[in-house]
């Protein structure tokens, strides 16, 4: 199995969990990125299971993975500058 013939669905999968990410500047960010990270476990958890029958729910899954690292970055990092 190679990372390169399932790059198009890794793509896809980053795309559609940053889309469904929560946004940070809510008043309940914290709930909805529990939320959003129990769905993200129990998608791996799922798709781990089947890995060797359907490769692509995992890769896709793989992709949300990444999209969770993005979305964690993103909420940790600010740029401020100071006039």
């Amino acid at each position: 199995m190679e990372f390169s013939n399932y790059s198009n669905v890794i793509g896809i999968g980053f795309i559609v969990w940053v889309a469904m990410a929560p946004r940070t500047k809510r008043g309940n960010f914290g709930e909805r990125f529990l939320a959003y990270m129990a769905a993200l476990l129990f998608s791996l958890l799922g798709t781990s299971g089947i890995m060797m029958a359907k490769p692509n729910a995992f890769f896709f899954t793989v992709g949300g993975a990444l999209a969770f690292l993005y979305v964690v970055v993103r909420s940790m990092v600010t740029v401020r500058i100071k006039r």
